[in-house]
């Protein structure tokens, strides 16, 4: 569904080339500074890309089109500091019209639902990171970019990521995520 063709971004990387389908994963693993959000910004439509670089289900993508296919999930996390929690999910609700009861059944998965009436710069590193990802259950897009999920998840929020991946994969998701970490039973990509 996803082909990259060609993506360059020297001095980072140049002449970078993958397809991934359906029940796909791709881990693009390296350093810091060796390019992995870079691409994956370049991926998401959020850097320009050579032209001819990103085609979706074969054909080269019209950007509007292609990002409503996309979550993406970087390092700045999308969330309103100042805002309550539940004031969060009144964005999302109102943003993505998506059903709160929904969204609020996410919050419980990712454990972050007890936090309704604090403000979400008040909760932990961790606790924003689940409340980013809960995203993951509620808004169904085929193609999902994240860059380093894991960081400053606790062994449980890494085992619902884990869960949610699989989840995914099984229904035809595909996903790219970046990582310091080596992942013996998926594909990688070295920068």
């Amino acid at each position: 569904m996803l082909d990259v063709r060609n993506i360059s971004f020297p001095p980072l990387f140049s002449d970078l080339s993958f397809s991934l389908s359906k029940q796909e994963i791709l881990l693009v693993r390296g350093t810091n500074g060796a390019g992995k959000s870079t691409l994956l910004r370049m991926i998401a439509g959020l850097i320009p890309s050579p032209p001819g670089a990103l085609f979706w289900d074969g054909k080269r993508i019209q950007l509007s089109v292609y990002q409503q296919n996309i979550l993406y999930s970087g390092h700045l996390l999308g969330l309103h500091p100042e805002a309550l929690l539940k004031d969060q999910v009144n964005l999302w609700h109102y943003h993505y019209r998506v059903e709160k009861k929904v969204i609020e059944a996410a919050l419980h998965i990712w454990g972050v639902a007890p936090f309704t009436n604090q403000k979400t710069a008040h909760l932990s590193q961790g606790q924003q990171k689940r409340l980013s990802l809960s995203r993951l259950h509620w808004l169904a897009r085929p193609l999902w970019i994240l860059d380093e999920p894991h960081s400053n998840l606790d062994t449980e929020g890494r085992k619902i990521l884990e869960d949610t991946l699989a989840h995914h994969l099984k229904n035809e998701g595909l996903a790219i995520f970046a990582s310091h970490e080596k992942r013996p039973d998926v594909r990688e990509l070295c920068l």
